[in-house]
């Protein structure tokens, strides 16, 4: 049985497929960005992965997502992450 909730497999760059659960979807100036782990990460300290999160022109039922290039905004995403969420994790400064 799946511990995990809201998972969601993405295919990298080199066509690895790899499952990340969807922590949350965050809002942030008039975008959404989806703050992700890797299911299957056994290292000690595990960095969230930030991506912006699209309307599909193919499927309206779907969504894409998509890299976010700009440190200041995935800065922002996180210490709103971390203030909606401070209650659920524990987070290391």
């Amino acid at each position: 049985m799946n511990e995990y909730e809201n998972v969601v497999t993405l295919t990298d760059e080199d066509g690895v497929e790899i499952d990340f659960e969807i922590l949350d979807i965050v809002p942030y100036n008039g975008s959404e960005y989806a703050v992700l782990l890797p299911v299957d990460d056994a290292s000690d300290v595990v960095d969230a992965v930030i991506l912006e999160v699209l309307p599909s022109a193919e499927d309206a039922e779907e969504d894409m997502l998509q890299g976010v290039e700009d440190a200041e905004t995935l800065d922002a995403v996180f210490s709103l992450f971390m203030e909606r969420n401070k209650d659920e994790f524990n987070f290391e400064q």
